[in-house]
């Protein structure tokens, strides 16, 4: 962190310095100065720079006037920072340092609990979720019922909180969808309300929420609530052994069954083949036909399965649209032939909806387990890199695992950061580009603004691209970026993380209704937006 702390201090002194006696400064340029030292400063380990600017912005909100002389911004709004940006990087003072031990890795992000806040009211949002991500869960913000539902399916997460959708107003049924999904799978719903009637709290239990909570929210009391319903949820999932919408094993199962197969096998010297089997496709089921035929598809290819696998293949949902076929004494050819009849049925498998028909199909990779496979692990993974190269090189197809392949088999995320504070930018690019992964390769391209990102060659045509954008920049700010892509690119191949401050909350529902596909307020820990990073990737893929 003392690198970028120096280059911080650095180009702040010459900022500064680009202002001379006799110079007028309007409220823009200060206004960006304090922004930029606000949202950096915490972020690399100065506190006390991002509390003094916060403090110098909040003094600035209040001024009526638009101009300041040179004398009056140097004595005023720039005094906090003037003496520290002359000192040398040795003169830093250590009480500001946050040494990297104590930063929390990206495991420990991915392992905290996800909590999807639904509720149209902007101010609760924000104060949820800088409340929640204080006390240490990963928050992630719809501004509808229909959005909501969106993200549920796509980010899996571990506990829902909605607000309160009459019978009679849009995104009812989404609501409704949501919550029978999550009851399903025994994710905790929490609704929150602001009336006071008993008869809305008593309908709530009954359609199946864990909780009913009334606002004002006291924030100690939705934690506690919310870590009972967890410990619940894990208790319930760890004796659960088979998926209620299909009826096939869960993943709870295959780690017990799993590993039991395969010390059978490698006691016997025969072969445990592992088939991954992920529908093609399978959102834009969702987004045409609705979730309900989603659902429907999902239980007829299980019992497609189950019909044509053999009596002692063990079959598993891993959630989603992905299943795991354990085929024990065979090996990947003959899990091969298994797996194709599989695949023709479903493909010729035609299905009606609304007056509609369609047909689907899926993509498998196939992994067979050896004398030097020690985990089950580490045969599923190679099964799953199969399974890539069979999505990147068509789909409809089963690819068998070979070593020597899966290298090419790794897809290509394009990164795009578009920030105008070069520290944050060179601290954003280092962590992504350290960022590794056995699945896909990153290529990473940083902007200074949105002009120049919007000029550059950035954007391959049916590839996934991943933008890191910053809110406030000169010229064109990240609003008008984010309303370009939108408007240009199609969604599904361009993800949005917006980076933004915590004062600006009406810019946060712009950036949510635009499209955003995630923000984070500035400041922010370094690993915080790295695990952000990585969950937009994860979704990319599927």
């Amino acid at each position: 962190m003392q690198k970028y702390q120096e280059k911080f201090k650095q180009r702040l002194k010459q900022q500064v310095e680009k202002w001379q006696p006799g110079d007028t400064i309007s409220r823009d340029q200060i206004y960006r100065f304090l922004h930029s030292v606000h949202g950096t400063a915490a972020s690399i380990g100065l506190p006390d720079y991002s509390q003094a600017a916060s403090k110098k912005l909040t003094e600035l909100n209040k001024e009526l006037k638009d101009k300041w002389s040179f004398e009056e911004v140097m004595t005023g709004y720039f005094s906090p920072f003037i003496k520290d940006m002359t000192e040398q990087a040795e003169g830093l003072r250590e009480s500001t340092l946050v040494p990297v031990s104590t930063l929390e890795t990206i495991e420990e992000q991915d392992a905290k609990a996800v909590v999807l806040i639904i509720d149209e009211d902007l101010d609760f949002l924000s104060g949820m979720k800088s409340g929640l991500e204080q006390r240490g869960f990963i928050v992630l913000l719809a501004t509808s019922p229909e959005k909501g539902l969106e993200m549920f399916l796509n980010e899996r997460p571990n506990c829902v909180i909605v607000d309160y959708v009459r019978p009679y107003e849009r995104g009812y049924e989404s609501a409704q969808s949501l919550l029978s999904k999550a009851t399903s799978e025994f994710i905790p719903v929490l609704m929150i309300s602001s009336s006071m009637d008993k008869h809305i709290e008593l309908s709530a239990y009954k359609s199946g929420v864990a909780d009913f909570i009334k606002k004002p929210v006291d924030s100690e009391e939705l934690e506690v609530r919310m870590n009972n319903r967890l410990r619940y949820q894990k208790v319930i999932q760890q004796t659960i052994m088979t998926d209620e919408l299909t009826g096939v094993y869960t993943r709870r199962y295959l780690s017990t069954e799993g590993k039991k197969q395969l010390s059978q096998a490698l006691r016997s010297k025969q072969t445990l083949t592992a088939a991954m089997l992920d529908l093609d496709f399978f959102k834009k089921v969702n987004d045409t036909y609705g979730h309900p035929a989603g659902d429907n598809v999902l239980k007829s290819f299980a019992n497609i399965i189950t019909q044509l696998k053999r009596e002692y293949d063990l079959l598993f949902r891993l959630g989603g649209e992905e299943f795991l076929l354990l085929l024990p004494n065979t090996t990947p050819a003959e899990a091969k032939k298994v797996v194709e009849r599989i695949r023709i049925k479903l493909r010729l498998t035609e299905y009606q909806e609304a007056g509609s028909s369609f047909n689907v199909t899926f993509s498998s990779g196939i992994a067979g387990s050896t004398i030097e496979t020690k985990k089950l692990e580490e045969l599923i993974e190679q099964a799953d890199q199969a399974l890539y190269m069979a999505k990147q090189t068509g789909r409809n197809q089963t690819v068998l695992f070979e070593n020597k392949n899966m290298v090419a088999s790794k897809r290509t995320i394009y990164v795009s950061i578009i920030d105008d504070d070069e520290v944050l930018r060179r601290i954003l690019f280092d962590r992504v580009c350290e960022l590794v992964t056995d699945q896909v390769n990153l290529e990473v391209t940083a902007y200074k603004n949105g002009e120049e990102f919007l000029l550059a060659d950035w954007y391959r045509t049916r590839e996934k691209h991943l933008v890191i954008l910053d809110r406030i920049m000169p010229k064109m700010d990240g609003l008008e970026v984010l309303s370009i892509l939108r408007s240009k690119y199609p969604e599904h191949e361009v993800m949005v993380l917006m980076l933004t401050g915590r004062k600006q909350e009406q810019e946060i529902v712009k950036a949510l209704e635009l499209g955003a596909d995630d923000y984070l307020t500035k400041p922010f820990k370094v690993d915080e937006v790295t695990a952000r990073i990585k969950r937009l990737i994860k979704r990319s893929l599927l």
